[in-house]
């Protein structure tokens, strides 16, 4: 997998409510620190959200 598929893949698996903006802003906090890992942090990381 590259890089911005696995910030997808842990992204996408978090739950938030679209409707609360500290929600989406957290969110949004996330996958923009998700952007600044490495490969090899990310694939570890996305092992850990989909077991």
């Amino acid at each position: 997998m590259d890089k911005d598929h696995l910030i997808d893949l842990i992204s996408n698996s978090i739950l938030y409510d679209s409707k609360d903006y500290d929600s989406t802003r957290n969110f949004s906090d996330f996958k923009n620190y998700l952007k600044n890992l490495n490969l090899d942090q990310l694939r570890t990381m996305s092992k850990e959200f989909i077991l």
